[in-house]
């Protein structure tokens, strides 16, 4: 006799589980179909086997050629749901066996054969038989089930951890977790065949997959009520875009602003207002709200793109009014993306998308049409985030040394520290490509240290006195200010070379003073543990004069641009500005020297140090070594 006890709560449950489904809008993803079929044969495989045990148990109520169909199905079913959870977790994993005949043969046999087998036991006794008395026995093969099973869900797990890198912790910790519980109900259900259990594990491996896969929240933006980037980046992945061939995107305009000029709150309930007004007036399309005033639209229609923009751009010129008493006026600029153009690079069709989408909210009004050379430059993006990446994580990004000069000798007196990284060609990446993506991807502060400590070795290593060295400055990110244990960091790394702070300086751009009050607390530890500090790129408009005194600075660096300036239309105001800066204590140090005029013009003025393409180009650390050990007057580079 069977144990019916957990009958009623799973029925409950998985019924439950298919009013939540159907009650939310979901996306076309192979995940979420793939989900739903579990549900589907789940159930059946549940009320199959709760139909084969109560006929079972009332044999004499039941044709024998009735009950062999009905076992039969249980099985095939049986082997179905099986099969489901193991092409679930293949979707997760992002494999596809429709690549590999070789692959999709291996793991599809089993499955056939044993299927095969609970066909024919309608006819024949194979999996199980059941005699003229009314008894039900295993049948020859009935072990096949379990191999077939146990395969199945070994292979699983193994899949899943060895490509553990491809998911986050989370969705591989889920991932293994329901394919173990899948394992011990076939343990559990070989070990008690009477009980109706192995129902029960099935039900818990589907509540982790709901709440790890497919709960709403993990794919919806609560502020706009639509998609989120999460959900627009996997349907990119999955969809075919020789239908879904309309992607509109939109950006709000100085969204930054609007947000403190109207608060936060009731920027997003504008934000809402926006999301209901696209999923009520555009029913065909399918909404996302990506993060920070971008919307995305997709649809089917290529030839509908102007006329849906048009549509969207006359509402923008009337104002929302998430209060009765506030109006808010939102302006928008629009691009459309044309998905053929890269549609076999999914993740480059994604980053040039939400990349394009970045650029254009702050420019004046526009709509912009995506082109193969948006792609193309993108794509050399993600090559420098990925060269970034690999350097970093192998610390093999390059010591260069730039040396500066004195103004009135010409001999080396200093030299600038720079990064220097290759792509996977070999060939160096300019450092105005690679260190934008160096900080937006917070790589820049792991990447700046190892550029300290790589300062610190050669200082250790190499008598920098004999070649006139006196320092070598080495340039703070402004997101490396932000750290506060940097002082402490630094000094470690100073403590494990032995390297006396005096002969290292921190370059500090002009951009870092935009934070002032943070920039100088950090600069008044760090003094303390004796650092000193430069101002670089002085020129560029986000310093003055008074700021630059509360500071512990000792030298200035002109920028090269303001430098050039001064020779194209010469007047006093980069001379006075040396003189102002020089009687508040400070040194000055002149960028961007390509000529000897040029030199000797910035000596006049009163610059003290110099450093440009006339003297040298950065070189490579031994390059350095090789030029300056010989010479302690350098040889200006013609």
């Amino acid at each position: 006799m069977w144990n019916y006890n957990l009958v009623l709560p799973e029925l409950v449950i998985s019924t439950t589980f298919f009013i939540f489904y159907f009650s939310q809008n979901r996306l076309p993803l192979k995940i979420n179909r793939a989900f739903l079929l579990i549900l589907f044969i789940d159930t059946l495989t549940f009320l199959t086997d709760v139909s084969c045990s109560l006929c079972l148990e009332f044999l004499y109520k039941t044709p024998q050629f009735l009950l062999r169909i009905q076992n039969a199905i249980y099985f095939i079913l049986f082997l179905q749901r099986i099969m489901c959870f193991f092409m679930f977790t293949i979707i997760i994993l992002g494999i596809d066996l429709r690549k590999s005949i070789l692959l999709k043969s291996i793991f599809l046999t089993p499955c056939i054969i044993v299927t095969t087998m609970a066909v024919l036991n309608i006819f024949t006794d194979t999996i199980f038989s059941i005699s003229l008395k009314g008894e039900y026995f295993q049948g020859p093969f009935y072990n096949l089930i379990y191999i077939c099973a146990f395969f199945y869900v070994i292979i699983s797990i193994f899949a899943v951890i060895i490509n553990r890198n491809k998911l986050n912790y989370s969705d591989y910790l889920a991932t293994l977790i329901f394919n173990i519980i899948l394992l011990i109900g076939y343990i559990v259900r070989i070990l008690y065949p009477r009980y109706l259990i192995m129902n029960f594990f099935t039900l818990i491996a589907i509540i982790i997959i709901y709440l790890s896969f497919q709960n709403p929240t993990l794919f919806r933006e609560d502020k706009s009520s639509l998609f989120n980037k999460k959900a627009l980046k996997l349907l990119f992945n999955e969809i075919n875009f020789d239908h879904y061939n309309l992607v509109i995107g939109f950006s709000i305009r100085n969204y930054k602003d609007l947000r403190e000029i109207y608060s936060s709150s009731q920027t997003d309930r504008g934000l809402l207002l926006i999301g209901t007004y696209l999923k009520q007036n555009f029913p065909k399309l399918t909404p996302f709200y990506i993060h920070d005033g971008h919307f995305v639209l997709v649809g089917k229609n290529e030839n509908s793109a102007g006329k849906i923009i048009k549509t969207i751009s006359e509402r923008f010129d009337n104002p929302w009014n998430p209060d009765n008493d506030i109006d808010m006026m939102i302006e928008v600029n629009f691009l459309q993306l044309n998905p053929q153009l890269s549609a076999n690079n999914r993740e480059l069709l994604f980053n040039t998308l939400v990349t394009s989408l970045s650029e254009i909210e702050d420019k004046p009004q526009t709509s912009l049409t995506i082109t193969a050379e948006d792609f193309n430059q993108n794509q050399k993006k993600i090559e420098i985030k990925r060269a970034v990446e690999i350097a970093v994580d192998h610390n093999s990004v390059e010591l260069f040394l730039q040396p500066v000069i004195d103004a009135k000798s010409h001999k080396l007196i200093g030299a600038e520290s720079l990064a220097r990284i290759r792509d996977e060609n070999g060939e160096y990446i300019p450092p105005f490509l690679f260190i934008p993506i160096a900080e937006k991807n917070g790589r820049i502060s792991i990447l700046g240290e190892q550029m300290f400590e790589k300062t610190c070795r050669f200082i250790k290593e190499n008598d920098i006195n004999a070649m006139g060295l006196s320092w070598i400055n080495v340039n703070l990110s402004p997101i490396q200010l932000l750290r506060r244990d940097l002082s402490k960091r630094f000094t470690a790394i100073l403590e494990k070379y032995d390297i006396d702070p005096e002969k290292i300086h921190l370059e500090i751009t002009e951009e870092s003073m935009i934070d002032f009050t943070l920039l100088e607390e950090q600069m008044q530890n760090m003094k303390k543990s004796g650092f000193k500090f430069v101002l670089d790129d002085y020129g560029r408009g986000y310093s003055n004069v008074a700021r630059m005194k509360k500071c512990p600075f000792i030298n200035i660096k002109l920028d090269m641009e303001f430098v050039w300036d001064y020779f194209k239309y010469k007047d006093m105001i980069l001379p006075t500005l040396v003189q102002t800066i020089k009687q508040m204590g400070f040194t000055v140090t002149a960028e961007g020297i390509e000529s000897l005029e040029m030199a000797e013009a910035l000596r006049d003025i009163g610059c003290d140090n110099l450093q440009g393409f006339y003297f040298s180009k950065p070189i490579s650390a031994n390059e350095f070594l090789e030029k300056y050990s010989k010479n302690t007057k350098p040889q200006e580079d013609k």
